[in-house]
């Protein structure tokens, strides 16, 4: 009799009411072309190497874009080296 009491549904509502909130916090806090518009605009959470600063960033790319330019550019807003160019790079 003593239980306490259930606070908010559980179940399939509070998860993509969850979904939802986490995808508003990722298009808040990601960095990308602010030129693009937002119809263009593809988000991501992008992990990053293990000798980065950062576990993870958010970031928004053009729909458009080729998937070598968006390695390029998310290289380049995480200041990660990028030696993809490179014939003989490891």
């Amino acid at each position: 009799k003593n239980a306490p009491p259930n606070k908010g549904r559980k179940g399939a509502k509070n998860a993509a009411t969850a979904a939802k909130v986490a995808l508003m916090k990722l298009k808040l806090h990601a960095s990308g072309d602010k030129g693009l518009p937002q119809t263009e605009r593809t988000y991501f959470q992008v992990f990053l190497p293990k000798e980065a600063k950062d576990p993870s960033l958010p970031m928004f790319f053009c729909s458009k874009w080729s998937v070598g330019k968006i390695v390029d550019f998310a290289a380049s807003q995480a200041s990660l080296k990028n030696n993809n160019n490179v014939f003989t790079a490891k």
